[in-house]
C-alpha cells in the first residue's frame, strides 16, 4: 500500500528516521534508516504484513532475541528489534486500521552483495569463489555450534564489505522456521526457503540439521562457479563418479574449465541424502580448498601410466574405498588436456579386454521395459544395508506438468499422503510421517540428459509395532533355554550355571532370528510395491500421457 512507510515512519518517528527504501523481497521491506539514540546508520527489516500476521509478535520476537547472541565476525548482528504502531482509526469504508509492523534492525553494511556482485561480474574466479566459502562456512560452523540454523543461504543474504562476506537474517530464517501451525504460514504464500538453494529435504517438510545449510551453500558455490544454479539434484551416479552427469551443454563447459577437483567437492555437497554429503560447513570448506590447488603438469608418459593404473583400480573397486574413481581419472586427465570421453573411452576397453562386458542395452530397450538399463546392476530390487531401491530410466525428458501429475499416482499406489516438492525439473515426493511411526520412503523423478529417472528407495527398518518383534522373540527363546538349561544342568551337575548360559544364548538367538525374520518378510512384502510404483510410473511417462 502507498501509505505504508508513512505510517511506519509515524510508528518508529521516535526511535528511528527512515530515509529511503533499499530492497523489498519475498518477506520483508529493507529501509535505511537513522537510529536517533546512537546517532548511526542501519538497515531495517520490516516483515510482510500477511506474513507478521501468520507469525505473531510474540512468537517472532522471542524467536529472533535469540539470534542476539549469535556473536561472529561472519555474522551480521541483530541491534534491535520489536513491533510498532496498533489500531489507528478507520478507513474510508468504514474498516479498522490494524497498523502493527514487526521490525528487526541490522548494521547498515555499505556495499553489494553476492547476488548484485554476480549480477555485475556474471561467474568468479575459482580462488575468489573458494575464499568467500571459506568465509561463509565460517559463519554457519559457529551458528550450528550454537544450535542454529540458517534455512536460507543465498547470494542476497550474503554480504560483500570491502570483499569480505557477512551473513545476514540469521533471526528471520529461525523465526520462520518456528511458525505453528505451519498452514498459517503456507497460507501467505511465503516459503520457508528460496528456491534453488533450499536442501531436498527442506522442500520435503523434513527435520533439517547443519547439512541443510552445507546444500545450500553448495548451491551457492555452483553459481558462482557456473553463473547459474544446478539445474538438476545429482544422482547416485554423480555422486559415485564425481561428476553432473545430467548437467546442460552450457553447464558442462564451465565445469570443465575447473581446477582440480571441485566439480567432485560439488557433488557431494549437493546430494539428495544428507547423509552422503559433507558432515559440516568446513568439511565443505575444507574439501574446496584442497580441491582448488593447482595440480602438477605430468609428463605424458607419466600420465598415460597413472591412468592405466586409475582404471585398474576402477575395474577392481568400481564405488572408490578410498582409492580413485572415474570422477578422479577424468579430473587427472583434464589438468594435461586429455577430453573426459578419452578417458570413458578408454576405460570401456579396459573393461571389455578384461572381463568380456557385453554391450551395454541403450535406450530402445528402455522403452519397451520402462526399466533401466543393464548398468544398473539389478534388473530387479537392490538391498543394500536394508536400503531397498528401484531405478527406472525413460528415454525422454519430461515437462513440470508431466512431474505434477505423477503425485496423485505415487500416493494412490502406496496409499500414503505426502509430501511433495519439484524445483527445476526434478520432483522429490516422502509420506508425511516418517521415523518410528511411517515408512522411510522418498521417490524421485529427475531429468536431464535426454533422460528421465525415476527411483524409488525405502529403508527397511523396524518400525511402530514391529519393534515388538524382537523382544517377544527373546522372551520365547529365553523360555526355551531355562527348560533346555535345566535338562542340562541335570546332566552335568551344574544346574544354575546351565539355565543362565542356555537362558542368555538362547534369548539372544531368539531375538535375532525374529528380527531377521520380520525384516526378511518386510522386504517381501514391499518389494512388489516399490518395483510396481516405479513400473507403473517409467509406464506413464514414456506414453506421455499421466494420469491426472
Amino acid at each position: 500500500m502507498a501509505d505504508v512507510p508513512d505510517r511506519l515512519a509515524a510508528a518508529l518517528a521516535d526511535r528511528y528516521r527512515l530515509e529511503r527504501e533499499l530492497g523489498a523481497g519475498g518477506m520483508a521491506t529493507v529501509y535505511l534508516a537513522h537510529d536517533l539514540k546512537h546517532d548511526r546508520d542501519v538497515a531495517l527489516k520490516v516483515l510482510r504484513p500477511e506474513l507478521a500476521e501468520a507469525l505473531g509478535a510474540e512468537r517472532f520476537l522471542r524467536e529472533i532475541r535469540i539470534t542476539a547472541n549469535l556473536q561472529h565476525p561472519r555474522i551480521l548482528p541483530l541491534l534491535d528489534s520489536g513491533q510498532a504502531g496498533g489500531p489507528s482509526g478507520l478507513t474510508a469504508d468504514g474498516g479498522r486500521l490494524t497498523a502493527e509492523f514487526l521490525y528487526y534492525v541490522m548494521p547498515y553494511v555499505e556495499g553489494a552483495s553476492l547476488r548484485e556482485r554476480l549480477r555485475q561480474g556474471g561467474p568468479l574466479p575459482p580462488s575468489e569463489v573458494v575464499t568467500l566459502a571459506r568465509q561463509v562456512a565460517s559463519a554457519l560452523g559457529y551458528a550450528h555450534e550454537q544450535g542454529v540454523i540458517h534455512r536460507d543461504i543465498k547470494p542476497g543474504n550474503i554480504l560483500l564489505h570491502r570483499g569480505e562476506a557477512v551473513v545476514a537474517d540469521f533471526g528471520i530464517a529461525r523465526a520462520l522456521a518456528s511458525a505453528t501451525p505451519g498452514e498459517a504460514l503456507t497460507r501467505t504464500g511465503v516459503p520457508l526457503g528460496t528456491p534453488g538453494y533450499m536442501s531436498p529435504e527442506q522442500a520435503a517438510a523434513l527435520r533439517l540439521d547443519a547439512r541443510s545449510d552445507v546444500f545450500s551453500l553448495g548451491c551457492v558455490v555452483y553459481e558462482m562457479l557456473v553463473g547459474a544454479t544446478p539445474e538438476v539434484w545429482p544422482t547416485d551416479e554423480a555422486g559415485r563418479l564425481g561428476r553432473f552427469v545430467d548437467a546442460s551443454a552450457a553447464h558442462r563447459e564451465r565445469l570443465d574449465r575447473l581446477p582440480g577437483r571441485l566439480e567432485q567437492a560439488l557433488v557431494r555437497a549437493l546430494v539428495v541424502r544428507p547423509e552422503d554429503r559433507f558432515p559440516s560447513a568446513a568439511a565443505f570448506a575444507d574439501a574446496l580448498e584442497a580441491a582448488a590447488e593447482p595440480a602438477a603438469v605430468l609428463p605424458e608418459a607419466e600420465v598415460r601410466r597413472v591412468l592405466s593404473r586409475a582404471a585398474e583400480l576402477q575395474l577392481e573397486q568400481p564405488t572408490g574405498s578410498g582409492e580413485l574413481t572415474l570422477g578422479q581419472v577424468e579430473q587427472i586427465a583434464a589438468e594435461v588436456g586429455i577430453p573426459p570421453e578419452h578417458v570413458r573411452a578408454a576405460l570401456q576397453e579396459r573393461e571389455a579386454a578384461s572381463r568380456a562386458v557385453p554391450v551395454v542395452r541403450g535406450p530402445a530397450d528402455v522403452v519397451r521395459t520402462g526399466r533401466a538399463p543393464a548398468v544398473a546392476a539389478t534388473p530387479g530390487i537392490e538391498f543394500a544395508e536394508k536400503r531397498a531401491r528401484v531405478v527406472r530410466v525413460v528415454p525422454r525428458e519430461v515437462t513440470s506438468a508431466e512431474l505434477e501429475s505423477l503425485v496423485a499416482e505415487i500416493q494412490a499406489t502406496l496409499g500414503l499422503v505426502g509430501h511433495t516438492s519439484i524445483v527445476g525439473r526434478s520432483l522429490t515426493w516422502s509420506p508425511a510421517a516418517q521415523g518410528a511411526g511411517g515408512r522411510q520412503l522418498v521417490v524421485t523423478v529427475s531429468n536431464g540428459g535426454g533422460r528421465t529417472e525415476i527411483r524409488v528407495e525405502e529403508r527397511i527398518a523396524l518400525t511402530g509395532e514391529l519393534f515388538l518383534a524382537p523382544p517377544v522373540g527373546a522372551m520365547f527363546g529365553a523360555f526355551a533355554g531355562l527348560g533346555i538349561g535345566t535338562a542340562l544342568g541335570s546332566v552335568l551337575g551344574e544346574p544354575g550355571v546351565a539355565i543362565v548360559l542356555c537362558g542368555l544364548l538362547c534369548g539372544i538367538g531368539g531375538g535375532t532370528g525374529t528380527a531377521a525374520t520380520v525384516l526378511a518378510n518386510l522386504r517381501k512384502k514391499r518389494e512388489p510395491q516399490l518395483v510396481a510404483l516405479a513400473d507403473r510410473l517409467a509406464v506413464l511417462l514414456e506414453r506421455g500421457t499421466p494420469s491426472p
